[in-house]
């Protein structure tokens, strides 16, 4: 399973350094719903065969729904 801080491509802790606290909450979020919406386990398939969609799918998720 994907941890928060360790997204593929990026050394530890380095995609959450410049994000809000609400960022871990809402990084769970969205592989709960990627996985809802798909099936268990596709936000880690993604971010390990496609990085580059899995952090433009990430940040449009931030950017839609962080209040």
């Amino acid at each position: 399973m994907l941890k928060p801080g360790n997204a593929p491509g990026y050394p530890p802790g380095a995609f959450f350094r410049t994000l809000s606290k609400t960022a871990i909450p809402m990084y769970e979020q969205f592989i709960e719903l990627t996985n809802q919406i798909f099936w268990e386990g596709y936000a880690e398939t993604l971010a390990q065969e496609n990085p580059e969609r899995f952090s433009t799918e990430l940040y449009d998720f931030f950017n839609t729904y962080q209040s």
